[in-house]
């Protein structure tokens, strides 16, 4: 009962590690940072390098491909070069079936103490995100340690020997064998030494053990599919990208393993025994040498692989919607260009904002969840113009450069309040009944995709008229909204309590919404009225 107790609360530590981890990479990933993360591995051999040193760190591929979906999520590494720093992963982790010696359990609870005290305290001043991050993925670790601590049990029974030697009549069984016990122990490396040592004591034969190493490293792929299930998006791709190396690397091996025992043709086994090594070493070969060989097919495949993951587990529309249109790690330094994207970015921004009264609009039954996928995503493109625009104004700038830009500044902080007031107008009007729902729609919701939509057009226009025509559409209303109020309160005797309050804090956050972006439409009205000697020449280009 112990060991089960240890590996559901395993599975729940690893989870919790997984979101904390996720989470506080988000944070971390602004676009300095970025740009720094992007040097580290930025040409395949140096992503390489990195996959091949944290595999040979980590002893972990489970956990690994889930800290690389992470860091991908995140928009710190493309997708591509995290794919390709899974593959060598797997390859250093292959040189742990040579050593056997590494175990980071004691490192990753200092990590897990350490992270855990600065994350709490908030010390060093200025390092929560980087230890929540560093606590969340020693969470992580700890899960899967968790987990397998609960499953060491299992492979002590003499069943579980049992069942190796039970494969002596078939290569095939073999290989289930070793897919099914990785599954279950969570530990291809635990099961492959396990195999290797009944090599050595002449239980098991070399053949055998060659199909137990190649089905443990199926099994292990098993274990990150498993607990994929709740993951979408490009975190899934880089958690499938393991999945698949192991399914294709085995469909690679197998049959060679059978063209080699069955037709006689000297390749993988013969190849080892010409090394004239002790058993127990040969069979060590074999595991580092699968893991080495799938890293460099699947890399020379890296194009059509990628290309498949991204058909198969594309990418959320949250993630879509999360990607800045103008803006990128490449922007150039010329403050001019970045003022000119920044423009840009913002009209991008303007258009996300009308998908609120149009989800509104629309019958659907996800409102509330496409809502927050909505304020994630514009949280995101806003985190990136604030960013851009802070690095901006640290250069030697013109004043007319810098008043433009301070224009810009200022216009985001009106608009990241409209879209604050748009969630939570959303969020509250799903809650309205459907016959209220359909009264507010006919006024409120339609006029406010129309005052969205001219904000649209005055952001793009370069005629200032158009953003003083905002202005005037804007202009105080508190008289209209009262009357608005009396009518439909005096009007609809059958409305609860509940729905009364509701429906005055409804126009009470739409006469907000009027009002801000009359707000946006002042500075729109500012921009389009600067002096075009220095900034707005560049805008039109």
């Amino acid at each position: 009962m112990e060991a089960f107790g240890y590996i559901i609360a395993g599975i729940g530590v690893f989870f919790v590690g997984l979101k904390l981890l996720s989470s506080a990479l988000k944070s971390l990933a602004g676009r300095r940072f970025r740009q720094n993360f992007a040097r580290w591995i930025g040409s395949d051999l140096k992503a390489g390098t990195v996959g091949f040193i944290s595999g040979f760190l980590s002893q972990s591929m489970s956990a690994l491909s889930f800290i690389i979906g992470s860091l991908v999520g995140a928009g710190m590494i493309p997708v591509k070069r995290g794919i390709l720093v899974i593959f060598w992963a797997n390859a250093g982790i292959g040189i742990m079936i040579i050593l056997a010696v590494l175990n980071i359990k004691i490192a990753i609870l200092f990590v897990l103490g350490l992270s855990g005290l600065s994350f709490a305290f908030n010390k060093p001043q200025g390092t929560d995100n980087l230890s929540q991050a560093l606590f969340g993925g020693a969470m992580l670790f700890f899960g899967l340690i968790m987990l397998r601590t609960g499953a060491e049990p299992l492979a002590a029974m003499s069943w579980f020997e049992t069942f190796l030697t039970s494969t002596q009549t078939s290569y095939m069984l073999s290989f289930i064998a070793g897919a099914i016990l990785t599954s279950i122990c969570q530990s291809s490396s635990a099961i492959s030494i396990l195999a290797i040592s009944l090599t050595q004591v002449g239980i098991l034969s070399m053949e055998q053990t060659m199909m137990i190493i190649y089905g443990t490293n199926v099994g292990s792929g098993v274990i990150s599919w498993i607990l994929s299930s709740g993951i979408k998006g490009s975190p899934r791709q880089l958690v499938m990208s393991q999945v698949l190396f192991n399914i294709l690397t085995a469909m690679i091996f197998v049959p060679l393993f059978y063209l080699e025992v069955l037709g006689d043709v000297p390749l993988v086994l013969a190849l080892m025994q010409g090394l004239n090594l002790p058993l127990e070493q040969q069979a060590a070969l074999i595991y580092l040498f699968f893991n080495w060989g799938g890293a460099v097919v699947l890399s020379l495949g890296l194009n059509p692989f990628y290309k498949s993951v991204s058909k198969f587990w594309p990418a959320t529309e949250e993630e879509n919607w999360s990607r800045p249109k103008y803006l990128s790690d490449d922007t150039p330094d010329t403050p001019e260009i970045a003022i000119t994207l920044l423009s840009k970015e913002q009209e991008n921004l303007i258009q996300h904002l009308r998908a609120y009264p149009q989800l509104l609009i629309e019958q659907s039954d996800q409102k509330e969840c496409t809502a927050h996928s909505l304020h994630s995503s514009y949280a995101s493109i806003s985190r990136e113009v604030s960013s851009q625009a802070g690095e901006t104004v640290r250069q030697h700038l013109s004043h007319s450069t810098m008043e433009f830009l301070l224009i810009i500044q200022n216009k985001q902080k009106q608009m990241d309040n409209l879209e604050e007031l748009l969630h939570y107008f959303t969020l509250t009007s799903i809650k309205l009944s459907r016959p209220l729902q359909e009264k507010f729609q006919q006024t409120f919701i339609q006029s406010l995709d129309f005052l969205l939509h001219t904000a649209g057009e005055a952001e793009t226009s370069s005629d200032a008229e158009d953003a003083n025509n905002m202005i005037q559409l804007t202009r105080d209303k508190g008289q209209v909204f009262k009357s608005i109020r009396s009518a439909y309160l005096s009007g609809e005797n059958e409305l609860d309590l509940n729905e009364r309050n509701t429906f005055l804090e409804l126009t009470s956050i739409f006469e907000r919404i009027v009002w801000t972006l009359g707000r946006i439409a002042r500075f729109q009205h500012a921009q389009k009225k600067l002096d075009s000697s220095e900034v707005i020449l560049q805008l039109s280009l």
